[in-house]
């Protein structure tokens, strides 16, 4: 199997591929809580194959095609069979282009045309659509009928004990889907939601990247646009790793300073920023850390970071 580079190297979080990142990262952690009887029926010794570039292939001639948010990929079962999974992440909200049902049966369509097999259709919905549309396509003329029917998961109905299960990876992320839709606009309940979050994440025994995924992930979905409330989270983040190790603080600098820059916060602060990230880029080169790795977390230019080198 390939990986994209952001999956290769973590730290370069792909925010506009989001949902791409971690289902990839963390699909049968995903395809348990989607599907378990799947998941159940999975060999998962064998890595799944993603197959995003044949879906485009496929795709291409119909309304729209392929997205982004779209995603094909093929399993290994136990019984030696295989099984090609459509998975559709609904991220545009009500009034998006088409319906669901129908651009799922457009990929049912191209997918059976082109590998003579019938794919199990998931479409993940993060945030609210039309009440009227249907959660399965039919198609009915002069008695003919035609029905699709995929699993249609709604972040913001699933339960919260499954999403926050020690061993679920991706249960943090979609319960940050979950309450950004139950939240609305409302800062105070969305800096609640992503305190806990953060709270939990520390707790985890999770190796650093994918804690570090995971709560990039969270805080892009939960984003706070209060600087009140986004000064509230890097004071609380800060508190939460003040015990850990030097080179743990270091590498999750980015998630404070991600918080901290996009939230509109007073240029008159710039100066001692950039004097802190320059510390932090000194650490970080002293522990060993890649120019790339310093890039990612400080708002510095290469050019800086090279000079500290020398």
């Amino acid at each position: 199997m390939t990986r994209d580079d952001g999956l290769r190297h973590p730290e370069r979080f792909d925010y506009d591929n989001l949902w791409k990142t971690v289902l990839h990262r963390y699909f049968w952690d995903a395809l348990k809580i989607f599907l378990p009887d799947l998941y159940e029926a999975s060999d998962r010794s064998q890595a799944p194959e993603f197959l995003e570039q044949e879906l485009q292939k496929v795709t291409f001639d119909l309304p729209g095609g392929a997205n982004r948010t779209d995603l094909l990929m093929g399993i290994t079962l136990k019984n030696g069979d295989h099984s090609l999974i459509l998975c559709h992440i609904e991220v545009q909200g009500e009034g998006g282009s088409d319906d669901i049902p129908t651009r799922m049966n457009r990929y049912r369509e191209a997918i059976h045309l082109r590998y003579d097999q019938e794919p199990v259709g998931i479409a993940v919905i993060t945030d609210s659509r039309p009440k009227s549309e249907k959660t399965f396509y039919r198609s009915e003329q002069f008695g003919i009928e035609a029905v699709y029917k995929y699993m249609n998961v709604v972040t913001a109905n699933l339960e919260d004990d499954l999403l926050l299960s020690d061993s679920s990876r991706i249960g943090l992320v979609l319960y940050a889907a979950k309450y950004k839709q139950l939240s609305g606009d409302d800062d105070g309940k969305k800096f609640r939601y992503l305190r806990d979050i953060s709270n939990l994440w520390i707790e985890r025994g999770w190796d650093s990247e994918d804690k570090r995924i995971i709560l990039l992930a969270a805080e892009y979905l939960l984003s706070l646009d209060d600087k009140n409330y986004a000064k509230q989270m890097v004071t609380h983040l800060e508190s939460l790793v003040k015990s850990k190790n030097e080179e743990e603080r270091i590498m999750y600098a980015s998630i404070f300073e991600r918080v901290y820059t996009e939230q509109g916060m007073e240029k008159g602060m710039e100066k001692g920023r950039l004097e802190g990230q320059t510390e932090v880029a000194r650490n970080m080169l002293n522990k060993g850390f890649s120019i790339d790795n310093v890039l990612e977390c400080t708002a510095l230019h290469r050019e800086e970071v090279e000079r500290l080198l020398k």
